[in-house]
């Protein structure tokens, strides 16, 4: 695995973007009014997904995969839920809220626990 740089965090970001992009295309296509419109959604949607899927792999060879992953999964989930608020008018209770606060915090206990663990093995080789 090469050093973590700038790139795999950004190469992250993209696929969480990606993964937010297709999932909210995937909702709104439904409503498009032209012919074929949820098969364009659907193609957009998978395309979106592929290159998400793509650019988490690329992360991948500097970021720890539970660390990514766990970034990935937290991220876009509450973009998601964020984008479902914001754009296609669903409502958002505590009960939701405290559960993206538990994803969120959930993510941030494996990047460091992971970083700790980086840590303690390379003190420990000394």
């Amino acid at each position: 695995m090469s050093p973590v740089r700038p790139y795999h965090w950004m190469c992250l970001l993209a696929a969480i973007v990606l993964e937010v992009g297709g999932s909210t295309l995937m909702k709104l296509s439904h409503d498009w009014a032209f012919a074929h419109a949820s098969l364009l959604g659907l193609v957009l949607m998978w395309l979106c997904i592929g290159l998400s899927y793509y650019c988490l792999s690329l992360s991948t060879t500097g970021l720890p995969v539970g660390v990514a992953f766990a970034f990935w999964e937290a991220m876009g989930l509450t973009l998601v839920t964020l984008s479902g608020i914001l754009v296609l008018g669903e409502h958002l209770s505590a009960q939701r809220l405290l559960g993206l606060c538990c994803v969120l915090g959930g993510a941030m206990l494996v990047h460091h626990g992971t970083s700790q663990g980086t840590t303690t093995q390379k003190e420990n080789r000394s």
